[in-house]
């Protein structure tokens, strides 16, 4: 095996397991302020020591935890000040998104995107709090990969994993809940249209009416 081989496929572990701890983070297996021991992590992702304290390196740099010298590594915990200034920017990344989406995306994908939108609605109903979780961040995942503009797509991604540091939720009731089960509709029916100012509105207020937030358990808008 080539060096540059060996560096690439260390380089897809670090990717991989990093993104294996940041989705238990996502999942509050891992609180905010949470200190992780990397004996701990070694067992839970059947990892080496290099691999987790790579994968550790590089969520420091995604702030999705913070690096204390001396002692390791802990889950981010941001303040309201921060968490409202990530909600900001994610409006400002996020619409500015909408353009190559309704330029990019295809009838296939938009079929596409509403079995997924079924399948969160199908959650929202009868299923957990992880499950609604992470289906809704398959669709916005499936959403921004159509902007046409990967720094973009990561950008967002980072900002909207960040703010897994704060204890509040966007889902504090059922009806917050239900209107991000039909704002994703509204999404949906924007791009049907062709009309990406439409888009950027409802997703705008997609995150703003994320803003009221209660303490609480899992969801991103």
């Amino acid at each position: 095996m080539t060096s540059e081989r060996k560096r690439r496929n260390t380089g897809t572990r670090r990717a991989i397991l990093a993104n294996e701890i940041a989705q238990a983070i996502r999942l509050r297996m891992f609180r905010p302020g949470e200190w992780l021991r990397q004996i701990d992590l070694e067992e839970r992702f059947q990892a080496t020591r290099f691999d987790v304290r790579s994968a550790l390196d590089e969520l420091a740099v995604r702030k999705t935890i913070e690096h204390v010298p001396n002692r390791g590594y802990r889950v981010a915990e941001i303040d309201m000040k921060t968490y409202k200034e990530i909600q900001a920017t994610r409006i400002i990344l996020e619409t500015a998104a909408a353009e190559g989406i309704a330029a990019h995306i295809d009838a296939a994908a938009i079929t596409r995107l509403t079995e997924v939108a079924e399948r969160f609605s199908a959650v929202v109903l009868t299923g957990s709090r992880p499950e609604q979780s992470e289906i809704n961040r398959a669709f916005h995942q499936l959403l921004y990969s159509f902007c046409g503009n990967a720094v973009l797509e990561e950008m967002i991604w980072g900002l909207r994993d960040r703010e897994r540091g704060t204890q509040m939720t966007v889902w504090s009731s059922h009806e917050a809940l239900l209107r991000s089960d039909r704002e994703h509709y509204a999404m949906i029916e924007a791009l049907k249209a062709g009309d990406a100012p439409r888009l950027a509105k409802v997703i705008a207020e997609h995150i703003a009416t994320g803003g009221t937030r209660g303490p609480a358990a899992i969801g991103l808008a």
